[in-house]
């Protein structure tokens, strides 16, 4: 209960940790490990909610997928459009995409280029 106060006190009411000793009764101290268990715990409790939720949207999409396959082997061309836009959707889930990262080099010729053009386009919108 300590705890949760704590964190509300912090979180709601933005009081400093001398603040939230004062109105709980302790230490700065105690006061300063009652709201990080506080936040541990809520950190705790979001993790299994979004870990019940992940698999709650994987197992419809499970149900989904199993039930467009006969459609699929048939070769329902609508059914296989949306058996991949399903299967995407899983593997965005599962974390499947890796992100994509670039490589970019400015040189001193891109930057004097850059700034030549912001000069010249100054020049036309002056009077």
């Amino acid at each position: 209960m300590r705890e949760h106060e704590a964190v509300l006190l912090r979180a709601r009411h933005r009081l400093t940790f001398r603040e939230i000793a004062d109105r709980l009764g302790c230490d700065v101290k105690n006061a300063h490990q009652a709201w990080k268990r506080g936040v541990e715990a809520l950190a705790k409790e979001a993790a299994e909610a979004h870990r019940q939720y992940l698999g709650e949207q994987l197992a419809t999409l499970d149900v989904a997928i199993t039930g467009l396959m006969p459609k699929v082997i048939k070769g329902d061309v609508r059914s296989n459009e949306v058996l991949v836009r399903l299967l995407d959707h899983q593997a965005k889930l599962l974390g499947l995409y890796a992100p994509v990262r670039a490589n970019v080099t400015v040189t001193d010729e891109m930057t004097a280029r850059v700034m030549a053009l912001a000069e010249e386009i100054a020049s036309l919108e002056a009077p």
